[in-house]
């Protein structure tokens, strides 16, 4: 019986499929590191002055970019069928002021 449990949390973390609707909504989010790299710049104003902060997302992807299109259609067929997502390595760098 002490097998049972780590077979169970093992079975916990794989990858389930989700819907087409579901799988669209993420890889949207997913698609802006296609290339591999995604940058944001944010900017305003408070009670204390002015704001800014600034980051760059560098993978390595980089070095096999993908169209948005191809990206979005790999994520699609990867969501919905519930295959692992490959393994990426890669740094952010960001700041405020």
């Amino acid at each position: 019986m002490r097998w049972l449990a780590p077979l169970l949390m093992l079975a916990a973390c794989a990858p389930v499929p989700v819907s087409p609707e579901r799988a669209a909504q993420q890889c949207r989010e997913e698609v802006g590191l296609a290339d591999g790299i995604q940058g944001n710049i944010g900017v305003g104003v408070g009670t204390g002055g002015g704001k800014a902060r600034g980051s760059i997302t560098i993978t390595d992807k980089v070095f096999r970019p993908q169209s948005a299109d191809d990206a979005f259609a790999e994520c699609m067929d990867r969501k919905v069928t519930g295959k692992p997502q490959p393994t990426t390595f890669g740094v952010t760098i960001g700041g405020k002021t």
